[in-house]
């Protein structure tokens, strides 16, 4: 999906710094989602090859919240989190006309977002080896963290959203189009795209408010979700921009119908009068 979005986003057209930036976030992405599935393979084969011997076994191993790849892991989930919010909030700041008004609030739930994910990131170099992420002391802040994920999530495609519907209404007081589908579905694409994020953030939110350990499956997934849910929105509204351009290429009206040389004969019949009164 990276390399189809590069292709897409750098078309024909000349880039433009929002092009530079879409591109710059979704590398980024592909970086951190490729770098945490990489981490994620290393802690199996060595938790279940390395280590399936020793006493405690591969969860033993897995679930020591101290070791570097622990920590590493859940510092590339918290980033990949706090880079799609900020992307989120960029978009909205664009589509706002660049009002920095608009995304006030939304900064400052990001903020403390990335200081509460990186917190817990923090806090797992001073617990012991027995502590899970269900002790007190780490769910004060993941419990910050993960509502705002949430939260961010909604503000920012409500956002957009309505700045898409507000914009279309005005347009239509000046000019009657029938724009309605377009716009429609651009807004559709949107909270679809977003919809997949949304869910997958609000089950692990459940599954960790009820100290249920499925929430260690749910939570790996993120990081890549996060990076498609990025990317998808843009290829989706690209390919659509494109495909209407094509059928308004195939459109023909009497102004652009091809016109060839059409040969004329003209007739023309002369009388002449021999009996003039005028003498010769």
């Amino acid at each position: 999906m990276y390399i189809h979005f590069s292709k897409v986003i750098n078309g024909p057209q000349q880039l433009g710094r929002h092009n530079n930036v879409m591109i710059g976030i979704s590398s980024l992405m592909f970086f951190i989602a490729t770098l945490h599935m990489a981490v994620n393979a290393y802690r199996l084969i060595a938790g279940y090859v390395d280590h399936a011997s020793v006493p405690g076994g591969a969860v033993a191993y897995m679930g020591d919240l101290r070791t570097w790849h622990y920590i590493l892991k859940d510092v590339l989930y918290a980033t990949q989190e706090n880079l799609g919010s900020a992307a989120a909030i960029y978009r909205c700041w664009v589509l706002w006309n660049h009002n920095w008004k608009i995304i006030v609030f939304p900064s400052v739930l990001l903020i403390v977002n990335i200081v509460a994910g990186y917190m817990v990131c923090g806090l797992y170099t001073t617990v012991s080896s027995t502590i899970n992420v269900f002790n007190p002391r780490l769910t004060t802040w993941i419990k910050i963290f993960f509502p705002l994920t949430v939260a961010l999530n909604i503000i920012t495609t409500s956002l957009m959203s309505y700045r898409i519907w507000y914009t279309h209404s005005q347009a239509t007081l000046y000019a009657s189009d029938n724009g309605d589908s377009q716009v429609m579905s651009v807004m559709r694409m949107l909270v679809e795209s977003a919809a997949l994020q949304l869910v997958v953030e609000i089950v692990l939110l459940a599954l960790y408010s009820s100290d249920i350990n499925a929430q260690y499956i749910v939570l790996e997934s993120i990081a890549p979700i996060v990076g498609i849910t990025f990317n998808a929105l843009t290829i989706r509204i690209k390919l659509r921009s494109m495909s209407a351009a094509r059928n308004d290429g195939d459109t023909q009206t009497i102004g652009r119908l091809p016109m060839r040389r059409l040969q004329v004969n003209v007739a023309i019949e002369q009388t002449e009068d021999s009996d003039s009164i005028y003498p010769k």
